[in-house]
């Protein structure tokens, strides 16, 4: 019969070829190896044959990775393939392939492994160049978990590659063939003779340089079976005319890939990163292990499932909803489109500059020069000007229609909420109703029988003299301790009345001391009265909540409240009891809170992006930068309504 492999016409002795030792299937007969009947042929490598085969004792279905017979020659192949049965042996691991014995005989050597139904990720990568970005995770994720198993019982793979991956039609991932697989410590026979070993398309460069690897030479070729799934090919590979795996190896050591970004616009930043941190040529460069890998994979997955949710409100009418689109897209310049407009300008630079010079020197500057009579030396400077001129007319004029349109959004005003008391307030009246414990108890039982409700009597009029008398006779009644307790107690009520004065005085805002000037966005000027400042609040930008296509397109706003200080005043702390926009999104919004000094510079106490202030929030900073405010500014972008105030300046 003829051999599928070598093509060879031999007979058939015990179930395998004379020449090449693969099995030979021929009828009902099927040829065995021990107790496994080999049943058909899955796939072959460089050191073996893998066959499904059929367990006789136990009755199950097991695959059968049967060492070449010409290797058997060769002692030192012979002990790396029974090295490969130890490594894989020490590893259990759901996404590693479980190895379940060693078979040895006078003719064969074999790994008997479990079965795995499915196919390789090299096949699968045929059918589907490019999964999506989940897929990816998943997978490479898995793979990671089996190799951080093999890590850490100090066996590194080293020949990382889709045709070591299955897919299990299951759902299971798994990692197989340890055959160049390599102990942390240890002698290695491979690398001692000289020998480049794995596959040249996922070799890590310190791997073809025969220099030490460790754990992130795993990682590199992680790496690349990542970049491989996201853009459909390899970071790395020989050219039309180049030298083949030779070239593709100079390129692993000396080049740097592409981002696979650029080759695939809807992979994420994040994962774009990884990848390219994985392929650094320096292994300090990469990721440290297998488990800070995975944590990476699984923040960007969390981020891929749940993506930030626009929340959608019913529609106006639709000629406001055009007025309201037309100002939100004047103020909704991401830095996509700011990078766009960037582009463009630099695209037409030449137009806009060539443009205007060409009609002012044609047809202004001769007009100018023959009325004026203007020397031909003055013709570069007066046309440079001119056009800055024109430029900077259009840019005042933008910029007036920006603040018109500013002015034009409404600012909605709530109900005015007076400061709560803070706890030092609360104290001191505390203090102030504790002080009458001192009073003497008889005294005391006297003033609460004197707040019991009596019937009013008309008073009598007494002659000044019998005033004076009952005086003295109610004075010396009274025993000397109780006229002093009685002096005590007055002198107490006195000093808290003073204390609690002061530390209402030291509580409240900077604005009920000093005069100033409040400015909004808006054109609005307030000098005194309850405000932002002052205990109150507003609602800003209320129209943002109703408006056309607002599932489709976030429209953003901006606005400012300035306050002047009429002198600089030192300040202790800034309470922001509310900036917030309730339970709406708040993504790609911005707080901004800067002071002045008297010298008229602004210096920024805080900067919060994509999160609003819902508690009240304490901004303390050095006495310096507190010492001498002359303003403050709050700025604020938002795309939904924010609620903004109090703002407490204390001293």
């Amino acid at each position: 019969m003829h051999c599928p492999s070598c093509n060879a016409q031999t007979p058939k002795a015990q179930g395998f070829c004379k020449h090449c030792g693969i099995a030979l299937f021929s009828g009902d007969e099927a040829p065995h190896i021990g107790p496994y009947r080999l049943e058909a042929k899955l796939g072959e490598g460089g050191m073996g044959v893998v066959y499904r085969a059929t367990d006789k004792k136990l009755n199950r279905e097991v695959a059968v990775k049967i060492l070449h017979p010409q290797m058997l020659k060769q002692e030192s192949l012979m002990e790396r393939f029974r090295r490969e049965a130890r490594m894989h042996a020490k590893i259990i691991h759901p996404n590693i392939v479980t190895l379940l014995s060693l078979y040895e005989d006078e003719g064969h050597i074999a790994l008997v492994m479990e079965m795995v139904h499915g196919q390789n990720l090299r096949e699968y990568l045929r059918q589907n160049s490019r999964p999506a970005q989940l897929d990816v995770i998943r997978i490479t994720e898995a793979v990671c978990s089996g190799l951080e198993a093999a890590h850490k019982l100090g066996v590194i793979h080293r020949d990382l590659k889709p045709a070591n991956i299955l897919l299990a039609t299951d759902g299971a991932i798994k990692l197989m063939d340890f055959g160049l697989a390599k102990p942390k410590q240890g002698s290695d026979d491979l690398t001692q003779s000289g020998a480049t070993v794995g596959s040249f398309r996922y070799m890590a460069p310190e791997q073809i340089l025969n220099q030490p690897i460790d754990a992130r030479t795993d990682l590199y070729a992680l790496g690349i079976l990542m970049y491989q799934m996201t853009t459909g090919k390899l970071p790395f590979n020989a050219s039309a005319d180049g030298g083949g795996e030779f070239e593709i190896m100079e390129k692993q050591v000396r080049h740097n890939p592409e981002s696979p970004h650029k080759l695939n616009p809807a992979l994420s930043p994040a994962m774009s990163d990884l990848i390219m941190s994985l392929l650094a040529k320096d292994p300090d460069e990469r990721p440290a292990s297998c488990e800070s890998v995975h944590k990476m994979l699984a923040s960007i997955a969390r981020q891929a499932e749940h993506p930030q949710i626009n929340i959608s409100y019913s529609h106006s009418t639709s000629s406001q909803n055009n007025v309201e689109i037309a100002k939100g897209l004047l103020h909704s310049w991401n830095r996509r489109a700011l990078r766009l407009l960037w582009r463009g300008c630099l695209s037409i630079k030449t137009y806009a500059l060539d443009i205007p010079y060409r009609w002012v020197k044609g047809k202004l500057w001769p007009l100018l020069a023959e009325r004026m009579n203007l020397p031909d030396r003055l013709q570069a400077p007066m046309v440079w000007g001119m056009i800055i001129i024109l430029i900077g007319g259009l840019g005042w004029g933008l910029i007036s229609l920006i603040q018109m349109s500013e002015r034009a959004s409404p600012v909605s005003e709530v109900k005015r909420e007076a400061p709560k008391p803070s706890p030092v307030r609360k104290e001191a009246s505390q203090v102030v109703k504790k002080s009458p414990s001192t009073v003497p108890r008889q005294h005391s039982a006297k003033v609460k029988a004197a707040s019991v409700k009596r019937p009013v009597k008309k008073p009598v009029k007494k002659s000044v003299s019998a005033h004076l008398k009952h005086k003295k006779v109610i004075k010396s009644s009274l025993p000397a301790q109780s006229k002093k307790k009685t002096q005590v107690k007055h002198k107490t009520r006195i000093k808290s009345t003073h204390v609690s004065r002061a530390i209402r005085a030291a509580t409240k805002p900077i604005t009920y001391r000093v005069p100033y000037k409040l400015v909004r966005s808006d054109g609005s000027r307030i000098k005194s009265g309850i405000h932002e400042f002052s205990g109150g609040k507003r609602i800003y930008f209320p129209q943002l909540s109703d408006y056309v296509l607002k599932d489709k397109l976030r429209l953003f706003k901006s606005g400012w409240i300035r306050l002047y200080l009429k002198k600089p005043v030192k300040l202790s702390r800034i309470v922001i009891h509310l900036a917030s926009v309730g339970k709406r999104t708040f993504k790609d919004g911005e707080l901004r809170l800067e002071v002045q000094d008297h010298k008229g510079h602004w210096q920024t106490l805080l900067l919060r992006k994509d999160h609003d202030i819902s508690k009240p929030l304490t901004i303390r900073k050095p006495k310096k930068v507190l010492a001498d405010v002359k303003g403050v500014k709050f700025k604020f972008k938002t795309s939904e309504p924010i609620t903004i105030g109090p703002i407490d300046l204390l001293p």
